[in-house]
C-alpha cells in the first residue's frame, strides 16, 4: 500500500506541475512573470525609412538636438531671442570670452540627457570649438543605417533640417565640410563621448 500511495503523490504532483487539473478542480498557477518583454523596457524602436532614406523620428531628434545645445550654449543668436546659456560667453567683439571645452561639454550634455534616446545610436554630435571663444557650431551625423545623413546649426528661425550629406549639391557640401573640420580637429566635442561619425557613405 505504501508503494501505490507513493505512486498516487507522484501523479498528483505532475499533474499541478503541467497545469493539468487536480481532484478538487484547481489549476497549477502559471509560471511566475519576471517583468514586460524586453520590447516594452526599452521602448518601441524609430518607425523604419524606406531604403536611402532618413527615419524620420531619427530626423526629428536631430533638430530637436541641436537646437538644444545652441540654446545651452549661446549659439545662432538664442540669446537674443530670449533664451539663456548654461554658460557666460560675455558679450559681443572685445566682450566675448572664451568658454572652455570642459564647460561646453558639461552644458551640451545636460541639454540632451533627456529626450533624445536615438542620441548614440543612429546619429551623434559634433560641437566645432574655436581656440579664442570655445563653440561655435554644431553638427548631427548620423551613424549606423543613417550614416550619410546629417544636420547643421541654423538661426532660430529656421528648421535646421537633416540632408543627405552630398557634396555635389550647396548644402549638402556645406555639411560634408562641416563633416571634415569635426573629424579632423582634435578640439571638437562629441556627444556621446567617444563616438563618432567620419566615415563617408
Amino acid at each position: 500500500m505504501s508503494s501505490l500511495g507513493g505512486i498516487l503523490v507522484s501523479l498528483l504532483a505532475s499533474s499541478l506541475s503541467m497545469g493539468i487539473p487536480s481532484s478538487d478542480g484547481a489549476s497549477a498557477p502559471p509560471p511566475a512573470s519576471h517583468g514586460p518583454p524586453a520590447a516594452l523596457r526599452d521602448g518601441p524602436a524609430p518607425k523604419a525609412a524606406p531604403a536611402g532614406k532618413l527615419a524620420p523620428e531619427v530626423g526629428k531628434q536631430m533638430q530637436d538636438a541641436i537646437i538644444a545645445v545652441n540654446k545651452a550654449l549661446g549659439l545662432e543668436s538664442w540669446p537674443a531671442h530670449g533664451v539663456k546659456p548654461c554658460i557666460d560667453r560675455g558679450g559681443q567683439g572685445v566682450l566675448a570670452k572664451n568658454v572652455t571645452p570642459d564647460d561646453a561639454r558639461k552644458c551640451a550634455t545636460t541639454a540632451v540627457e533627456k529626450g533624445l534616446p536615438e542620441l548614440g545610436k543612429s546619429f551623434v554630435l559634433a560641437i566645432l570649438m574655436s581656440a579664442d571663444v570655445g563653440p561655435v557650431t554644431v553638427v548631427a551625423l548620423g551613424t549606423g543605417e543613417q550614416a550619410g545623413w546629417g544636420a547643421y546649426s541654423c538661426d532660430p528661425t529656421k528648421a535646421c533640417k537633416p540632408m543627405k550629406i552630398n557634396p555635389a549639391n550647396k548644402w549638402g557640401k556645406r555639411l560634408d565640410e562641416r563633416r571634415a573640420k569635426a573629424c579632423t580637429d582634435a578640439a571638437t566635442i562629441w556627444l556621446p563621448a567617444g563616438a563618432k561619425s567620419c566615415d563617408a557613405k
